[in-house]
């Protein structure tokens, strides 16, 4: 999965069902996508998180977009937690972990993500070993791509967001690799959010962790899904 900024629930309930998890980040960076920003819910309305990023070339890989120099932003969001999360902002073995992460002088926008999805791993008690595709050096573009990942890291099986279903069958992913292919599918169920009329669904993970507290929010990542399995 690409490194995406304070990921949504679906995110974690594939982390949770491997063994290794490797973040995508060697593909091409795409602006107003979710690898630089995501929802949170601040007074019962959606509000978007986004992360300043500097100009690059068009095919540039998300492991070398560097983020702005203007840092006033790590502030603005950590304001926007805080007043949308305040049970979060309570628990100082919650609050200090994030401020240490979001204020820490990273330089790009993958080491930034990938440090932000450990700590949740952490929290969430995602246990996978987690590895980054830029240091594993695979070539190809696709399927083949996650074929040569899959084969670096000496996988079985590979789960797949049903986001990739079109071009993993396009590619005939399974004929050409050998390997078992899952297709994991997240249906969030509803749980209350504080001033919302009706329930957001699809918004960061922080919003089930702020409302509902960490052991829900680690049950409901895990539990709330439906595969569906390609033989």
């Amino acid at each position: 999965m690409q490194p995406t900024y304070l990921p949504w629930c679906g995110y974690f309930n594939l982390a949770s069902k491997v063994d290794t998890f490797v973040f995508l980040d060697d593909v091409q960076f795409e602006r107003s996508s979710w690898q630089s920003r995501n929802y949170i819910l601040t007074n019962g309305k959606k509000n978007l998180l986004s992360v300043p990023v500097k100009q690059a070339p068009l095919q540039t890989p998300i492991c070398d977009i560097r983020l702005a120099t203007d840092t006033t932003w790590k502030k603005k969001h950590l304001h926007s937690i805080q007043l949308s999360y305040p049970d979060i902002w309570r628990e100082a073995q919650l609050r200090e972990p994030l401020i240490a992460v979001l204020e820490k002088p990273y330089q790009t926008l993958a080491d930034l993500n990938v440090a932000l999805i450990s700590l949740l791993f952490r929290w969430l008690n995602i246990g996978c070993k987690t590895l980054r595709a830029s240091d594993l050096g695979c070539g190809g573009e696709r399927s083949t791509h996650v074929i040569e990942i899959c084969q670096a890291v000496q996988a079985d099986t590979y789960y797949s967001p049903m986001g990739s279903r079109a071009y993993l069958e396009e590619d005939r992913f399974e004929f050409l690799s050998g390997f078992k292919l899952h297709y994991n599918q997240f249906i969030p169920s509803t749980y209350a959010q504080g001033k919302s009329l009706e329930f957001v669904s699809h918004l960061s993970v922080i919003d089930v962790i702020g409302h509902c507290g960490l052991e829900t929010a680690s049950a409901y990542v895990k539990e709330g899904t439906n595969d569906a399995v390609q033989n």
